[in-house]
């Protein structure tokens, strides 16, 4: 169950307990009910009061119990769903679960909203519906043990019939989530590329695609929801039929012949309610839940366990001497990217490394922090072999500027600290280190820089990456195409700010002025090696 993996377990078997109180309650009533008409053929009116008053108590209690029921319920649902986004964030995170973002929107705002009203909500109610079930024939049983059990006997005839069409639910739910996450990638497209489309006028072409995509993911929707609701008509038919009609008709059979009597005939039908019509719901609501059988099986793959408590490790361990790699290859799905790469860094040192596009430069700062692996040949740090050093350790020696620096949709404030905690002195020697300060001082470090840093140039982008790594300490610093993109005045701006650091650096790109190129340590040319 998806309650029971990802809630809160405690709070579950609480809503359980409860499960069992609140199906008492159509149990009761059916009493009520057959009390009150056996105090009426029998003219007794001290019955009639005694039940009046024992019906008001027990319904206000019934109340108070429901109140808190729901209340648990919707508790328990509201923790599951926070638990799940954790987890998939988590894992997105932690790059177990890569998705492009589009597929990644998809999921954390359709399919876990189906998950959450198809599926946890239905798991929760079927409990409860159960338990409604079984109270009610065991009520039944204390009326009459044979017209219950024809009762019983013709609600189990549609659930079986509902199996034969869970399968073809499933497939409809599959096609409906990868329609969905095509229509949200193409959306997703649509908003970042309008001025390309504009542009070139291909308005009516990018329409086009947006209706055909929509029409796609609305008729996989429509069949979904078709084969889901003909398969709901076919079981309440035949839950009409047998579960309601028959056994019906035979307790009519039984008060005529006086086996029943009216007041019991009367208790039955109330509890018959308690019978039918639970399982009628709990078929549909089997039915739903199969079509989140696709997501649930998404989720169940992903590890649930936390992380730990990330251990940061000390200036004094973090101090970095040395950086080598010797004659290291790097293969991505078998397929050499670097071959024989051998490089030496010392503390403080600044080293470029040029290549023609494509050549590997972004892959081979991606090994050096530990993203991908070496397929062969020595990686080691400050003497020490990277095998022998975890992941987490081996990232804290880096911090990293692209080429398109992620800028986050917040303030300049979270985009440096990432929501982490640092001094406000540490904060204002970075700005100013960093040169940020005409910026902040401008717009304060409160300022939201907008969606992809939409509010403030590239170089000032650049800038805040910089501080990223500058505010943790970060004894070396990878640059990747820093300045591809940039003005020749802010790419001299950048540099001036990267060569003047007493980090170590290694910047890759393909192509330099050669005055700036004069100004690292070492030139390396991967191109000619």
């Amino acid at each position: 169950m998806i309650t029971w993996r990802y809630g809160n377990k405690a709070a579950f078997m609480l809503l359980v307990s409860l499960d069992l109180l609140v199906s008492i309650q159509n149990v009761f009533l059916a009493f009520v009910t057959s009390s009150f008409i056996k105090s009426a053929t029998d003219k007794n009116m001290t019955l009639f009061f005694r039940v009046a008053y024992l019906s008001v108590i027990g319904f206000i209690i019934i109340s108070i119990i429901n109140w808190f029921h729901i209340s648990l319920k919707n508790k328990i649902i509201r923790q599951t769903n926070l638990r799940i986004k954790h987890i998939f964030t988590k894992n997105i995170i932690d790059g177990i679960n890569r998705v492009d973002s589009a597929n990644g929107i998809a999921t954390m705002t359709g399919d876990l909203k189906m998950l959450e009203t198809n599926g946890i909500s239905n798991e929760l109610l079927m409990i409860e519906q159960a338990f409604t079930v079984v109270a009610a024939v065991i009520g039944g049983i204390y009326f009459n043990f044979l017209t219950t059990f024809i009762f019983v006997l013709g609600s189990l005839i549609p659930v079986l019939i509902s199996r034969f069409s869970q399968s073809g639910i499933q497939r409809s739910s599959q096609n409906w989530s990868r329609n969905n996450t095509t229509y949200t990638q193409f959306l997703k497209d649509i908003f970042s590329g309008s001025d390309t489309i504009r542009l070139y006028l291909a308005k009516r072409e990018a329409l086009n695609r947006a209706d055909k995509s929509a029409e796609s993911l609305e008729y996989a929707l429509n069949r979904m929801n078709n084969t889901t609701g003909h398969a709901n008509v076919y079981t309440t038919l035949a839950a009409l039929i047998f579960g309601v009609t028959i056994p019906f008709g035979f307790g009519i059979y039984q008060t005529i012949t006086g086996v029943l009597t009216l007041a019991a005939f009367m208790g039955i039908v109330q509890i018959s309610n308690s019978i039918s019509n639970p399982l009628i719901s709990m078929i549909s609501e089997g039915n739903v839940i199969q079509t989140t059988r696709s997501i649930k099986n998404r989720l169940d793959e992903l590890p649930i366990t936390e992380s730990g408590r990330v251990v940061l490790i000390n200036d004094k361990r973090k101090a970095f001497k040395s950086l080598a790699l010797k004659e290291v290859s790097i293969q991505i799905n078998q397929k050499t990217i670097l071959n024989d790469i051998s490089l030496d860094l010392t503390s403080g040192e600044k080293i470029l490394i040029k290549a023609p596009s494509g050549f590997g430069k972004t892959t081979l700062l991606r090994a050096l922090i530990g993203d991908v692996s070496v397929h062969s040949g020595e990686y080691r740090l400050n003497d020490l072999s990277v095998s022998q050093i975890s992941k987490v350790e081996l990232k804290q020696y880096f911090g990293f500027v692209h080429q398109n620096p992620f800028i986050f949709n917040d303030t300049i404030i979270f985009n440096i600290t990432l929501g982490q905690r640092f001094s406000q002195e540490l904060i204002e020697e970075v700005v100013h280190e960093a040169k940020l300060t005409t910026l902040v001082t401008q717009k304060g470090l409160d300022y939201i820089v907008g969606e992809n840093g939409a509010n403030i140039s590239g170089g000032q982008a650049q800038r805040i990456e910089i501080a990223r790594a500058l505010i943790r300490k970060r004894p070396v610093l990878l640059a990747d195409e820093v300045t591809s993109a940039l003005d020749e005045k802010t790419s001299l701006s950048i540099h001036d700010l990267l060569l003047g650091g007493a980090y170590s650096l290694i910047e890759v790109a393909h192509h330099i002025d050669s005055d700036t190129a004069k100004r690292f340590d070492k030139c390396i040319d991967l191109s000619q090696i």
